[in-house]
Order: structure tokens, then sequence, then C-alpha cells
């Protein structure tokens, strides 16, 4: 059965003075505990320690403002993606929110695992990746994180657009858990025929083989899903709507995009 967190219903956590955060998934809100997410609200020049361990995966999701990461000023166009042990000093160079999602013991979704952890962090630019169109509706996808982009198959995530008055097929998953996280604007989640209501920053949470879809009505919406194991299987209920997404030729800002990705069903594109 799907998990609706509404993050309004989140109690807030201070850690310091500038810093709260709210727990949007818990680890035992999970059978296996395998991801958590947290929401945090950092004020102008507070400052955030993060802590990994050898088998976390993290991602930091800049929601609004901007942040400094050593000397590098970091904005919502860009991931900030944590493999392994290690720290992470993050300075809010002005307020700032972040959605900070953690896998524990990754190598277990990886689909050809070694015994080997490494440590490394990359700054993924989405915003330079290119806009991609559905071929039967109005909406937009963008690639967040790929094995490509993040030099691992344990998580893919991508941003989906929905304009106005705009619904996708229904649809499940084989091979993998995946979660929204509304950013912006609401919509109606159909979760095996009954309607929900999610809004800004409300997370829905999807095991495997759940018929879900989702529509928008007056308002437009945004939201960000990531999948576990990155690798699955899209299934259609209804074979006619297949989800086919063509590259538009630019990014999120309207400039030429850093990369050419090819036409492709969704789950079934090639080098993402």
């Amino acid at each position: 059965m799907p998990i609706v967190k509404k993050f309004r219903d989140a109690k807030y956590t201070k850690i310091k003075q500038g810093v709260q955060y709210k727990k949007l998934l818990r680890k035992d809100d999970l059978d296996d505990g395998r991801i958590t997410i947290d929401y945090y609200a950092l004020t102008n020049k507070s400052q955030l320690d993060l802590s990994n361990e050898d088998s976390d995966i993290v991602w930091i999701q800049i929601l609004s403002g901007g942040l400094r990461m050593s000397e590098e000023y970091l904005n919502k166009d860009q991931i900030i993606f944590i493999k392994g042990k290690g720290e992470t000093r993050l300075i809010a160079s002005q307020d700032a929110e972040l959605a900070i999602t953690k896998i524990n013991n990754y190598k277990i979704y990886e689909s050809d695992a070694s015994d080997v952890y490494d440590s490394q962090i990359n700054i993924i630019n989405w915003g330079n990746e290119p806009i991609l169109k559905s071929e039967h509706d109005d909406r937009k996808r963008v690639y967040l994180l790929s094995e490509l982009l993040a030099g691992t198959d344990s998580v893919k995530g991508e941003l989906i657009i929905y304009p106005k008055n705009t619904s996708c097929p229904e649809h499940y998953h084989v091979g993998a858990q995946h979660y929204q996280l509304i950013t912006k604007g609401e919509v109606i989640a159909v979760l095996d025929g009954k309607e929900t209501k999610l809004e800004k920053y409300d997370v829905l949470f999807n095991f495997e083989n759940e018929p879900h879809w989702f529509y928008t009505n007056e308002e437009s919406c945004d939201f960000v899903e990531f999948f576990v194991p990155g690798e699955n299987k899209t299934i259609w209920t209804k074979t006619t709507n297949v989800c086919t997404w063509s590259p538009m030729g630019v990014d999120i800002n309207g400039q030429s995009p850093s990369r050419h990705i090819e036409k492709h069903v969704h789950g079934e594109g090639k080098n993402i």
C-alpha cells in the first residue's frame, strides 16, 4: 500500500541557530528501511555538517536558495551526490531549503556490485541536462540521477513537469520502489483507483506493482521521483498510451543542453 507523508504534518526539529529540519520519510516507515528523506531549512550564513558511512549514498537537492561547499557556490540547478565515507560542510549563501535523501547499504541495490566501497562527491548539474517531452501529452522530464551521471545504478532520479490540465497513463513498476517529492504546485495522485491530493513538499512512496497515475487541474505541478534500485521496468495498464519521450533540444533554462539523449520509452533508454 502506498505511503503518503504530508509536509504540514511533520514537526520541525531545531539543530542549532539557523538550522532546522523535518523527517519526511523515516527509516522505520519501510520494512527494509532502504531510504530516508529529510527536509532542511537554513538561514543565510548558517552551517550544516553531514557525515556518511562507507555503505551510504546521499543526495542533496537544493529546493530554494543557495549553498556554498568549499569554494563552490551551488543553486537549485545542481544536486550534490555523496557516495561512501566522508564529512561534508554546507554553508547557506542565502536562506535555503534542502531535501536530503539517503540510501542505506546501497551496494545491495547495484546490479553488478563489488566488495569495494569508494568515496566521492559529485556536483550534478541537472539544470544543463536535456528536457524530454512526452509524445502523448504536455508533460516534460529531466534526468537528475542516473548511472552515467552518478556512477551507480542503485538509484535513478527525474524531474517531472505537469502543466495545467494534464495527466499520465496508469502504470506500475517492477524491480524497484520509488517516491515522488512535490516541489511546486499540486497534483492528484490516483493510487489503485483512489484519489489523493499532493501539495508542495508532500512525499508519496510507491512499492513495486502498485498501479498509480497523476493528473493536474487548474494548477501546474513539478515533482522529483527517485527509484531504488535505478534499473526497473515500467508496466502500463493501457498499452496504447506507453510513455515515449523525445528531446526538445534545450535545457531547463532554455539553453543548449550538455548532451543529447535519444528518443526512448521510459525505463528503456540507453546511455542515460
